[in-house]
């Protein structure tokens, strides 16, 4: 009975924790907000969460996991991707100059 007390506490919480944060670089923010430091690029499918950065490739100012790379005409973050499954409908894996890396670039 005691190890059921301990473990319901458990079966609450982890399924939170699996949903993960929202509104992080590359997340949807169509109906939304971005998280603190983010905007939201609303001329973007379904709006993307990101930030500027000054230099396409790795550097440029980018969260861990993210990669300065060419949107539209600007310089912005986006998720780094192995893969499209990686990236959000109308959002492809691409590469990012200046980089052995590949990144979530809006769709043309």
């Amino acid at each position: 009975m005691r190890a059921a007390r301990m473990l319901l506490p458990l079966l609450v919480v982890l399924p939170l924790l699996a949903c993960g944060r929202s509104g992080g670089v590359g997340d949807a923010c169509g109906g939304g907000a971005c998280s603190d430091g983010l905007s939201c690029q609303k001329g973007f499918p379904n709006g993307f969460c990101s930030q500027a950065c000054t230099a396409e490739g790795e550097g440029g100012g980018c969260p861990a996991e993210t990669l300065c790379t060419r949107q539209f005409d600007s310089l912005l973050c986006a998720p780094v991707c192995a893969s499209q499954s990686d990236c959000r409908v109308n959002y492809a894996c691409n590469g990012v100059s200046g980089t052995n890396g590949k990144a979530c670039q809006v769709q043309p």
